[in-house]
């Protein structure tokens, strides 16, 4: 396996921002390989393949119908294909018309091919859930 520059790393994030602030379900799975493993902690499920993260990105799009993401950060691994990307999200709650914000990192392992192979979201979901009153039920 390969490294990868900063520069790729960049251009990588920059697809992987631009497609999850357009919304675009089919984007975002179209950046993943087949054998994707979509860890979420938070939420605690583990998923696999591009149909997981696409069915998650249609969900979060009607559960936060304004949201976005913001980079802060980009580390990338100097012994193989994987970037940490530090984020900041804000959103409306459909449901009750909660805001919220709050900052996770999103953790990327590609393959040589340049597709996500393994996706782990992390983020404080109680956080999330207090900010919205503490039962948002479904996110």
């Amino acid at each position: 396996m390969t490294t990868f520059t900063t520069a790729e790393a960049e251009t990588l994030c920059d697809r992987w921002e631009k497609a999850w602030n357009g919304h675009d379900a089919g984007a975002v799975a179209a950046m993943c390989a087949d054998d994707l493993v979509y860890d979420e902690p938070a939420l605690g499920r583990t998923a696999h393949g591009p149909g997981s993260i696409r069915e998650f990105v249609t969900h979060l799009a009607r559960a936060y119908p304004d949201y976005s993401f913001a980079r802060i950060g980009l580390y990338t691994e100097v012994t193989r294909r994987a970037v940490l990307v530090a984020w900041r999200f804000t959103g409306t709650f459909a449901k009750t018309g909660g805001r919220v914000e709050f900052h996770g990192d999103d953790r990327l392992e590609l393959g040589d091919d340049g597709l996500i192979h393994a996706y782990r979201c992390l983020y404080d979901n109680k956080f999330v859930l207090g900010q919205l009153g503490g039962g948002a039920g479904d996110r």
